[in-house]
């Protein structure tokens, strides 16, 4: 039971008749009676709360099922249960009579319908934008985020009371929740899984997935899959994904993921409800087999890595030429590295890189174990005295993680040496910045380096590159999720439970140490930018971009202004940089920016 009350008191036992309240159908109340005034509130606060929730009855029935027939093993859950599902608001003018009787104190706690309706209608709009956010994630190829936004739009939907939710229509006529349980067995019955290559080891198989939906790349989802032993996490990324698995399995089981439950507390409002109706909805299309049998006669075959070919296959970025001959010599040090990550001799790589590229390299590749799955077209850029190397693909499984994931990795070469390694950021991020023909190609690949820098800083926790690139000066707004409390047996709750604090650089910084400190790791995903030149003649941009942060213990999503210079294109610096839960909240700080 998920409240917040904005309270106003009215105490004496002469105040307003308890009567008029109770005999007026515009109010909804609860009453509570005790020797103590917080024990009487308490029970008069569950009293209400008794009458505002709303009731879900599902016929209960839990079954776990497991068939063996021949070498298939077919297996089923599914669990229903009764529940009592309440809400998470903030109900305005929740108000408060006392009297005291004989010793007791009697309280009643009552509120208007009307704010009852508004706290409906604040989750009927959060329902619509799920579901415009699942829409777009769709149309991105991003099945596991339009997974998550549909299942949460879902949930959310259910929590509605039965007579406004009977009233809630999809475009064509049917119910909101028939629609959006066909949308979600749709997107699963399309994604369609294949073996790619198997790499055979003394202990295990390397297993290398395509997804792909509706005959196209998955941009973006999450899966599981059973070794024999454990369900373990893992990936996809641009269609491709990687598992380990015992040399003798002939076939594999996955899991698409589609709940999403360690992503649900970074929305509040979300949270406080499928904590209440955690009982899953089973969707058997999200089970996959994929026959590890079947794989293509001819394998494909990693391309060769002598310098020669790497030349041939490198290609020059349109936005930053290079001469033919700059390109032969990058590909010498790019065909040793491909060479020694493909070995996983990663110490070979030592010789190959400055101090600070082996230290990145180090604790990036070394240790997340790093495997090239993929090469792309390779693609070189001039930049900043020194050379980006795009189009390596490579999958990652840190020791203390059992999540195996995929990321583009961007290497930057200088004096012959590797001296920098990134993540890079994902295609339509990419395609958003790109798409601007009227900018300098060179802007436009500083600002991608720049947010690659950015994002790829706080995995590997460089405080002296986040200290650099903030001004002396610069407007830093951070946000925070209020930590739950409680009132006796309520856990208070607001939709929008957090608070913005605006901090210095110092103060920035030190709070980001004492993150690093506590966290194993910190990753963060950038996608759907919004940039735009604040003049025509100045270097300085405004950046909006979607943020999803990820912790070891905390998570959350928001968007994130950066106002940036890069009139230095190896030192851009921030002058002003705010987050925020609601894209349109950003908007609100323009006083303060300009």
């Amino acid at each position: 039971m998920v409240f917040i009350f904005n309270v106003c008191c009215v105490a004496g036992m002469y105040a307003q008749d308890f009567a008029d309240i109770k005999g007026d159908a515009s109010y909804v109340w609860g009453q509570g009676s005790s020797e103590t005034l917080q024990s009487a509130d308490d029970a008069a606060v569950r009293d209400l709360i008794s009458q505002i929730s709303v009731n879900i009855n599902n016929e209960v029935e839990t079954t776990i099922s497991n068939e063996q027939s021949g070498g298939d093993a077919k297996s089923s859950v599914s669990t229903t249960g009764n529940l009592r599902v309440s809400s998470s608001v903030q109900l305005s003018n929740c108000k408060r009579l006392v009297k005291e009787e004989k010793g007791f104190f009697i309280v009643l706690r009552y509120v208007a319908r009307e704010e009852i309706d508004k706290m409906f209608d604040a989750r009927k709009a959060k329902i619509d934008d799920l579901i415009n956010a699942a829409e777009r994630a769709e149309s991105r190829n991003k099945v596991g985020d339009a997974l998550r936004n549909y299942y949460w739009a879902l949930k959310m939907t259910i929590s509605i009371p039965e007579e406004q939710r009977s009233r809630m229509m999809a475009e064509g006529g049917i119910m909101l929740t028939t629609e959006i349980q066909e949308h979600i067995e749709d997107i699963l019955d399309s994604v369609q899984i294949a073996v790619k290559k198997i790499e055979k080891t003394e202990d295990a198989n390397s297993i290398e997935l395509t997804f792909t939906y509706k005959g196209r790349p998955v941009t973006k989802c999450d899966f599981l899959y059973f070794d024999g032993y454990d369900w373990l996490v893992s990936s996809a990324k641009d269609g491709v994904a990687v598992a380990e698995m015992p040399t003798d399995a002939r076939n594999m089981k996955i899991r698409m993921e589609y709940m999403f439950h360690h992503l649900w507390k970074s929305d509040p409002m979300v949270n406080a409800i499928l904590e209440q109706l955690s009982a899953p909805i089973p969707y058997p299309q999200a089970e996959k087999r994929v026959d590890l049998t079947q794989v293509a006669a001819e394998e494909p075959v990693m391309p060769a890595t002598n310098t020669k070919a790497i030349a041939k296959e490198m290609s020059v970025d349109s936005l930053a030429a290079c001469e033919k001959q700059v390109v032969f010599n990058q590909a010498e040090i790019v065909a040793s590295l491909i060479k020694s990550m493909e070995a996983r001799k990663y110490d070979d790589v030592r010789s190959l890189c400055t101090e600070n590229g082996w230290k990145w390299f180090e604790k990036l590749v070394k240790y997340g174990n790093a495997k090239i799955i993929e090469r792309n077209e390779l693609q070189l850029s001039a930049f900043a005295n020194g050379y980006l190397v795009r189009g390596i693909k490579a999958s990652f499984s840190f020791k203390k993680n059992s999540k195996t994931f995929v990321e583009d990795l961007v290497f930057y070469l200088k004096d012959g040496l590797i001296d920098g390694i990134n993540f890079g950021l994902e295609k339509g991020a990419l395609d958003d910045i790109y798409r601007h023909e009227m900018w300098d190609p060179k802007s436009r690949l500083v600002l991608v380096n720049f947010l690659e820098n950015y994002k790829t800083a706080y995995a590997l926790e460089r405080l002296d590159y986040l200290n650099a690139i903030f001004s002396d000066d610069a407007l830093i707004i951070v946000g925070n999720k209020l930590p739950q409390t409680k009132v006796s047996e309520i856990t208070a709750v607001d939709e929008e439970s957090y608070e913005h604090n605006k901090l210095t650089k110092s103060e920035y910084i030190a709070q980001l140490e004492r993150v690093f400190r506590k966290q194993e790791y910190v990753n963060i995903q950038f996608e759907d930018a919004s940039v735009k030149k604040t003049n025509r003649t100045s270097e300085r941009y405004e950046i909006i971009i979607k943020q999803n942060y990820y912790s070891t213990t905390y998570a959350d999503k928001g968007y994130l202004y950066l106002l940036a210079d890069i009139s230095d294109p190896e030192m851009p610096i921030i002058h002003v940089r705010v987050w925020d839960e609601n894209r349109n909240n950003l908007m609100n700080y323009g006083e303060w920016i300009f």
